[in-house]
């Protein structure tokens, strides 16, 4: 067995939601404990709670371990050549017009970023999208992935193409009930 099942994967996914919830819970419990002046069963769940946490980092790292072996085995050796008749022409570009307001960057991240920026970040994340298996619009940032951009206090996930931004926008577009209309542009 090289690679992990997805049903694993999934698995793995289900467990780390369950166990963020679970600090979260023990999280409030404490805070509650706090306030009508428990300390020793504040003590109790903050120990709770760090346990909870260091088998979250372990098996994380478990995860990426196994991950890492896996990658390692498949990837090519340096020395191939690459193909030199495969020609790869320059991106496109996107164009966004929402309420009369068009939005035009140098890149598709960058264009995406700022629409979801004047669809209102906070309304935006109302509608728990999801991009990559990653949430699209997140406090905190998700361990190991790279690709998302801090922005007014989120954590915006720009592994996007045009095709998914274009979705994921008129989507939100729909949702908020915003005129939406996104072009792609050639370069």
């Amino acid at each position: 067995m090289n690679k992990m099942p997805e049903t694993v994967t999934n698995k793995f996914i289900e467990l780390f939601a369950v166990l963020h919830n679970a600090t979260d819970d023990l999280k409030m419990a404490g805070a509650e404990a706090y306030l009508i002046g428990d300390f020793s069963r504040v003590d109790v769940i903050t120990n709770t709670c760090l346990k909870l946490q260091a088998l979250e980092a372990e098996l994380k790292s478990t995860v990426n371990n196994f991950d890492a072996k896996y990658t390692a085995r498949t990837e090519k050796p340096s020395f191939y050549k690459k193909d030199s008749s495969r020609t790869r022409k320059q991106g496109s570009l996107l164009k966004v017009t929402v309420t009369g307001k068009v939005i035009e960057e140098s890149t598709i991240k960058e264009t995406f970023v700022k629409t979801l920026r004047v669809f209102g970040l906070e309304r935006v994340a109302k509608l728990n999208k999801v991009v990559s298996s990653v949430p699209l619009l997140a406090r905190t940032p998700v361990d190991g992935y790279q690709n998302q951009r801090r922005c007014d206090g989120w954590y915006i996930t720009t592994h996007v193409n045009m095709f998914t931004a274009k979705t994921v926008l008129e989507e939100i577009g729909r949702q908020l009930n915003m005129p939406v209309k996104v072009e792609f542009i050639e370069r």
